[in-house]
């Protein structure tokens, strides 16, 4: 004789199933959420704010373009090679006009705080770092790094052999992992960019297609992002912030920070840092009251 299982008992059986393969499903997202890290680099990397100088930081932009880059030489000296392309135009002009260090660790960078035609002096601020003690960046002296400025400079070549630009790209150490798909790095960048020189008379020096930029990625590994522009910037000669999450869709052994800021204009810089935002420390208004009555 044969036996009918009743459509209930099967509609049951089809429900515990279900919930079986659904507790498997949930316990198995668990587990694979469980073993996600979110990794701060601020702390995965010691120096990422330049506290220890460029200790750990490799400079990485001769590669990038010869032409718009600084060279090893240039970025290590902290001023023009001697092999300028224009004859006759040295470190020396450039220093009567633009004094101090141009680009690296701490740059002598001055910025004009335009509000509005012929308002304010030239220059106005130097460039502090907006966490801790040092920054980096780059000032674009001139006309293309190398064009005359005063009628006492020496003359500009008609044909110049080539120009260069003040951009510069660095690349962290490794970060030893291993590091699996789903970890998330974390970091708080600061950015700074304007004008050295007032002479264009408008209120945001940065004007589209001439504004220095600036990004941020990191290497090895691929991301569901893997590179940033900073776009939260201030007025002119301002820090602003911007904080960043990368997430992995891979399994690297390690990763690298790497930092590519572009000059695109003359009388132009731009300056970065990194570091958590530090809010100031209020007193306790209790504390206050308790003092006034003792």
């Amino acid at each position: 004789m044969r036996h009918v299982t009743p459509a209930s008992s099967r509609a049951s059986g089809a429900r515990r199933l279900l919930a079986v393969l659904l507790g498997v499903s949930i316990a198995l997202a668990s587990a694979s959420s469980a073993g996600a890290a979110t990794y701060a680099l601020e702390a995965a990397f010691a120096n990422a704010g330049f506290e220890s100088g460029l200790t750990g930081w490799t400079y990485t932009g001769a590669g990038v373009n010869a032409n718009t880059y600084l060279t090893n030489a240039e970025w290590t000296a902290g001023t023009w090679s001697s092999s300028s392309p224009y004859a006759g135009y040295t470190d020396a002009n450039l220093a009567v006009y633009y004094p101090g260090k141009p680009w690296g660790l701490n740059p002598n960078i001055t910025h004009v705080d335009q509000t509005c035609a012929g308002c304010d002096p030239d220059p106005t601020t130097t460039l502090v770092a907006p966490i801790g003690t040092s920054f980096v960046g780059s000032r674009q002296d001139g006309y293309e790094g190398h064009y005359r400025r005063a009628p006492s400079e020496p003359a500009q070549p008609a044909t110049p052999v080539t120009f260069y630009d003040t951009n510069w790209q660095l690349t962290s150490s490794t970060i030893a992992g291993p590091f699996t798909a789903g970890d998330q790095f974390t970091l708080t960048i600061w950015a700074n960019r304007g004008r050295i020189q007032e002479d264009w008379g408008q209120q945001n020096g940065n004007t589209t297609g001439n504004a220095s930029s600036l990004n941020i990625r990191l290497v090895g590994g691929t991301y569901s992002q893997q590179t940033f522009d900073f776009t939260n910037w201030a007025k002119d000669g301002q820090w602003a912030f911007q904080s960043i999450t990368w997430t992995l869709t891979s399994s690297p052994a390690s990763i690298q920070i790497q930092v590519t800021a572009q000059n695109k204009n003359h009388h132009r810089y731009v300056a970065y840092d990194a570091g958590p935002v530090v809010t100031p420390v209020k007193a306790s208004t209790w504390g206050r009251i308790k003092t006034l009555y003792r």
